[in-house]
């Protein structure tokens, strides 16, 4: 995927496409071990020549599969094993198409914007809920694709906020939630009233364990927690 798929395009030239989908599962799957549990979205979205994306509901996973096998260059297609059971409305569109590229705000919010992407985006929809209860206007914006980024999404969300707080279920460092504050840091500093924050799995590999699993996975409570620490 990485040495051949992600480069052909580049080494010969512009000639020759990879028109390929590479579709799997990827996060948490359960107690399953080290081996079977793990975050794949920063590994691939810091290749150049492909395309990385992460839905959060089946509309989204319809529509930017389809916009993945009319791309004419390999993208890598992360769904949630976790997810798998889960149920989503879909549009009765003939050719229900997701532009790759394009965040969405799922949530709109004035105190404090919440990026995420797959399973997270409903662990964040959820905390939003709850902290609205608190008077605190969180606004979520479900990332989509990971490369490219919609920076611009992001960017404009935290314009209209001043605050942040990245959750991933992936590990922290050099993670995507790394990227999407270091964006931020960037193109809008000024605009921010409190430091950035992340949230995401613990630095080790996934336990086998239920109690240490649910310790080192990110959820609802580690994200209100968060939230809370920036609007403080």
């Amino acid at each position: 995927i990485i040495n051949s798929a992600a480069k052909t395009l580049y080494m010969s030239g512009g000639q020759i496409r990879a028109p390929i989908v590479f579709r799997g599962p990827n996060g948490a799957a359960s107690r399953v071990g080290a081996q079977h549990s793990q975050d794949y979205s920063a590994w691939y979205a810091q290749i150049p020549g492909l395309k990385v994306i992460a839905p959060y509901d089946a509309a989204d996973a319809k529509g930017l599969m389809k916009a993945a096998i009319r791309d004419p260059n390999p993208v890598v297609f992360l769904e949630h094993e976790m997810m798998y059971g889960l149920e989503f409305d879909v549009p009765e569109v003939e050719d229900w198409i997701v532009p790759i590229g394009k965040a969405k705000v799922r949530r709109e919010g004035t105190d404090v914007t919440i990026t995420a992407h797959s399973r997270m985006v409903g662990f964040a929809l959820q905390a939003a809920e709850q902290l609205a209860g608190e008077g605190i206007s969180v606004e979520v914006v479900d990332l989509r694709t990971l490369r490219p980024l919609d920076t611009e999404t992001i960017i404009n969300s935290v314009k209209k906020t001043s605050r942040l707080v990245s959750a991933e279920e992936g590990w922290g460092p050099m993670g995507v939630g790394a990227e999407v504050v270091a964006r931020v840091i960037e193109h809008a500093f000024d605009y921010l009233d409190a430091p950035p924050l992340r949230v995401h799995q613990e630095d080790v590999p996934l336990p086998y364990a239920a109690n240490l699993e649910a310790l080192s996975l990110p959820g609802v409570d580690k994200i209100i927690k968060a939230v809370k620490q920036v609007m403080a």
